[in-house]
């Protein structure tokens, strides 16, 4: 089972996407989504076997996430969303499959139902460090809240003292801080 997140970080810059490499020359690509990203072989084998078990048990907890899964790596998020909200009418506590759908209405430029769901997941999961970290990415780069997304993430270095990237994410903070306070208006 996916329990970790694609999100991965490093600084407040990185982009949220995750990529499948596409190796090899264009008449032989493999076939792409809606979306345009490359869907291998051995991934349409894996969703035809979900379709199949799906077709005996629709509410096949596991079968649901791990086509949802696949879609999100494809980049076809409307499907992955479609799974993910059936696995969520199962399995409303799973704060793993919210945060991927949460990512997935963020490409499909949902900024606001992405926001939604990572408060979710909060309420949910204090300690969910993915998705207090992309709530704060999502507030600062989609939602211009700046001091928002520097709360969601005090939150996170609040709720989670082991986060193993602290030190560079107190550093982005502090960067912000600076940076929003360089823009107030003097006053003499």
């Amino acid at each position: 089972m996916k329990t970790s997140m694609v999100w991965k970080v490093t600084a407040v810059g990185v982009v949220l996407l995750f990529h499948l490499a596409v190796v090899g020359c264009r008449k032989n690509e493999p076939p792409r989504s809606q979306e345009g990203e490359a869907i291998t072989l051995s991934a349409l084998r894996e969703v035809d076997n979900y379709q199949e078990i799906l077709r005996k048990d629709p509410n096949n907890l596991q079968a649901l996430i791990n086509i949802g899964n696949l879609y999100f790596d494809t980049r076809q998020d409307q499907l992955a969303i479609d799974h993910y909200q059936r696995a969520l009418s199962i399995d409303p506590r799973n704060v793993n499959v919210r945060t991927d759908m949460a990512v997935c209405y963020r490409r499909r430029g949902n900024p606001d139902k992405a926001v939604e769901e990572l408060k979710k997941v909060i309420s949910i999961d204090p300690r969910h460090a993915q998705s207090r970290y992309n709530l704060g990415v999502i507030l600062i780069h989609d939602k211009n809240d700046i001091e928002g997304g520097i709360k969601a993430w005090e939150g996170l270095l609040e709720n989670i003292p082991d986060y193993p990237y602290r030190d560079s994410l107190k550093a982005e903070i502090t960067k912000m801080r600076v940076t929003v306070e360089s823009m107030k208006p003097k006053t003499k």
